[in-house]
């Protein structure tokens, strides 16, 4: 997966914290302050140091929760964020010399603002964008919940494409058409969009895995979002269609065509 994000679904050292796109100006990168690091133990782990500082244990694992910031290098932006999550002191041994360190580890649980699971196309559906955005504000705090806005953000794009919500029953009652069937119509309206088609069920798919009580993991949202990103691109980047039709002329004339001078 190409999301940098993933690597923030474990266990991550501030030396080891990957560059990740700010939110605010997109061109440069957040990173861990380390000296805003503001951790509380635990009481298991508040017994252990008072036993370590009497002499009765030796070093240990200290476990509880954080806080930091994390700012952006770009000069001429500096945005801060808010990071929480749980915290680790714990042995770390180098892979290359075997030595071992004491550093802190962080497990995210929160950012804020929140971090971008991908930026959409400029032409992309503002109810779409808005949906994918509640997705990552979600993404640390609910996984299965934020699955479940991506979910929404097929929903408002079929809408937008013309694809009914609602149709009258036999007995005069209005009903509301599942996501499956609406992705079903939405492919059968247009060949060209079968493939988009098929891309969006695999994410209504992991979406309902959300909403059905399934609990995901932030790896598994972010590959859905992963793939509505590439459906969004093939509705909205013409690029896409260009470079479909680059590759039919090509194909046709069996050679690079060059136009006459």
């Amino acid at each position: 997966m190409s999301n940098r994000l993933v690597k923030l679904d474990s266990w991550v050292s501030y030396l080891s914290w990957p560059p990740l796109a700010c939110p605010e100006c997109g061109e440069g990168t957040v990173s861990l302050d380390k000296n805003s690091l503001m951790t509380i133990r635990d009481p298991a782990s508040d017994e252990l140091v008072m036993l370590i500082d009497a002499g009765l244990e030796g070093l240990g694992e200290l476990t509880g929760t954080c806080s930091g910031k994390l700012t952006c290098n770009n000069p001429q932006c500096g945005r801060t964020l808010l990071v929480s999550g749980d915290w680790s002191h714990d042995v770390n041994v180098d892979d290359h010399n075997g030595r071992e360190t004491w550093i802190d580890y962080i497990r995210v649980r929160y950012i804020s603002p929140p971090l971008p699971i991908f930026t959409p196309h400029a032409s992309t559906p503002a109810k779409v964008t808005s949906a994918i955005h509640a997705a990552a504000e979600l993404l640390w705090i609910n996984p299965s919940a934020a699955a479940n806005q991506l979910r929404q953000a097929i929903e408002e794009l079929l809408t937008v494409k013309g694809i009914k919500r609602t149709y009258i029953n036999g007995s005069h009652k209005r009903k509301t058409y599942p996501a499956h069937a609406r992705i079903e119509m939405f492919g059968s309206a247009n060949p060209a969009n079968a493939e988009v088609a098929e891309t969006l069920m695999a994410v209504k798919w992991i979406g309902n895995s959300g909403s059905h009580g399934s609990d995901l993991t932030v790896a598994e949202v972010l590959e859905g979002a992963e793939l509505l990103q590439h459906a969004l691109t093939e509705l909205y980047d013409p690029t896409n269609s260009l470079r479909r039709a680059r590759i039919k002329e090509i194909n046709r004339k069996k050679r690079i065509p060059r136009s006459k001078n």
